[in-house]
Parts: structure tokens; sequence; C-alpha cells
């Protein structure tokens, strides 16, 4: 079982266990346009060990892995909020958002490619205080703008990253407002391991933990019955991601990102709901 199946099943066990579902109204809806009611619990955290090149992907059912990187690479890379140059990576992730002007507003990529102090972008301000004020307790990431949230297709659920050194070691914390167990969890999980060991990289440091903070953690009510299940399946040994052909954060690619060994059960699909 990899260390991310073992987190995972603790997760979606105390959601329903203690957790508490949805009532009147809820903002997001399935397809068909029932409302997409939810179980939530409030305040969860897990950590995670990034020292290894184990890939963080659950094994009890299928986890896509190309598709989460090309949206880091999209926002962080990149730093974009044009939906078709994210489509030109063979992502749509973000096409049910997709405003009239062809982005997703002021929002994800737009956010950190922002200036801040000397800094051109947040990612260089990251890379930079790393490598030149690693005592610094201020090495942070923020999109969450107020200024700026009415002008998003969708306001963002992963919103914060804070990051620390100590000793050689990098550590990341990760804070997400509000997360869909079944669909958004995995990809983000993936997607910021990657990033830590690309930041890693980029300022002679070596991974660490991964401090992972949720406010609202819920799963769908369309989704708990199968998550239930599919927890319970067979699970394998963790995979393996390398990153090949590293020279610097600013030249990787998506493909530059390497899974071996990913064992996993069948594929199960799950409703988005919006």
């Amino acid at each position: 079982m990899s260390t991310f199946d073992k987190i995972y099943k603790d997760i979606v066990e105390t959601i329903d266990k203690n957790g508490v579902w949805s009532i009147g109204d809820v903002r997001t809806k399935y397809a068909d346009g029932t409302p997409a009611h939810y179980k939530s619990y409030i305040g969860y955290q897990f950590r995670l060990d990034n020292s290894t090149e184990e890939a963080h992907l659950i094994t009890s059912r299928f986890s896509p892995s190309k598709d989460p990187i090309r949206e880091l690479y999209w926002i962080w890379i990149l730093q974009s909020n044009q939906v078709d140059e994210l489509n030109k990576l063979n992502c749509k992730f973000w096409d049910e958002w997709k405003m009239n002007d062809g982005t997703i507003g002021k929002a994800y990529g737009y956010q950190i490619g922002k200036p801040i102090f000397s800094y051109k972008s947040q990612l260089d301000y990251v890379i930079g205080e790393l490598k030149n004020n690693k005592n610094s307790r201020r090495i942070m990431t923020e999109i969450w703008v107020p200024e700026d949230l009415d002008k998003m297709a969708l306001t963002p659920c992963v919103h914060l990253t804070q990051w620390s050194v100590v000793g050689d070691k990098l550590y990341l914390e990760v804070r997400q407002r509000s997360c869909d167990v079944a669909l958004g969890l995995l990809a983000n999980v993936y997607q910021y391991t990657i990033l830590h060991r690309l930041v890693a990289m980029e300022c002679g440091l070596n991974p660490g933990e991964i401090i992972w903070s949720v406010h609202n953690l819920h799963i769908y009510d369309r989704h708990m019955e199968k998550l239930l299940e599919q927890v319970n399946c067979q699970c394998f040994e963790g995979a393996t991601a390398k990153i090949n052909n590293f020279t610097s954060i600013y030249n990787f690619k998506p493909e530059d990102v390497i899974l071996e060994n990913y064992r996993h059960g069948e594929k199960i699909q799950y409703e988005v709901a919006i």
C-alpha cells in the first residue's frame, strides 16, 4: 500500500464517521442540474514525506498523472490564465470555466505571475528568498486576492504555499480552503509534490515534508458509496516519479516527469460538481 493510500483511506473514513451533511441551498450542481450536496469535515491536516522518489498517487484506483503536471506547468511556469494554452498541452481541466475572453480571469497563473517586492513573480520571490534568505519566515505565495476575486472564473481552492528551510531540507506547507476528496485532492497532492521537488532542486536543497492543511474537506453525495468501496479495495506499493533532464525550474517541461511502476486498481468515474 502506498503512503498516500493510507492517508486517503483515513480521510474518507474520517468524513464518513465524523462529517456533517450540507443542508439548504448549495452552490454546486451536477451536469444534470441536480444540487450537489456533500458531507464535510472542518479542519484537517496530513503530512507527506517527500524526500524519496515515491509518487504520491493512490493505487486503490487509477489516478491521472499527466494532466496534473500539465496544469502545474501552466500555472507556475507559464503563469498563464489562457485556457487555449492549457488545451495545447492536451489538458482540459479548465474548459468548463473558460470565460468569453478565453481566460479563467485573474486566477491561478495570473496571480503567480504578479510582481512581489523586487521580484517579477511570486515564483521568483520564493526561489530568490530560498537561495539568499534561508531563515526567512515570510517565503509564501498567495492567490486568494480579495480585490480580484470577482474577476475570477472560479475562486482558488489551493491558494497558499509557505516554504521553510531547516538544515538542508525544504519544507512546504499547502493551504486549501475547500477540497473535493474524490477528484481534486488527487491531482493537487501529486502536482505539489512535483513542485516541491522542482523548487528544492533549483535551490540546491533536499525536499523534506509537505504539510497539507484543508479547511473544508468534503465528499459529494454521489461519490460517497463508491469512495467507501474504493478505499477498501486492493492497494499496491507506491510508484516512483523521476524528474529527468533538470537544468532549471524555468526550463522544466511536463514530459520531464517520468512515472514508473504505477500499479493500480480499476478506473472509476466520479461526476464533477460545478
